[in-house]
């Protein structure tokens, strides 16, 4: 690698955290100019919600797949990412 790309990589992701707070600055201020209402004028943030009793089995279903998702991830990475004993001294 050479020492001119130092600068032109810096600048690609300097770029990228621009166009990404850019777009959050405006989906923002449009969800704010748009409260309460989610598609005007008949749906709203507070009668689009779901009733409780799916809202609920929804949370426990998003916690059991995280229970099986997270501790397989670590391992296929542990596994196929680890450090071998020749790296690791």
């Amino acid at each position: 690698m050479n020492d001119f790309s130092l600068p032109v990589r810096r600048g690609v992701v300097v770029a990228r955290f621009a166009a990404i707070g850019e777009v959050r600055l405006i989906l923002t201020g449009w969800s704010l100019a748009q409260y309460p209402r989610l598609i005007t004028p008949d749906i709203t943030i507070f009668n689009a919600a779901a009733p409780v009793t799916t809202l609920r089995l929804l949370t426990y279903a998003v916690v059991a797949g995280a229970i099986v998702l997270f501790p397989s991830l670590f391992f296929l990475f542990r596994v196929f990412k680890g450090f071998s004993k020749e790296t690791k001294n």
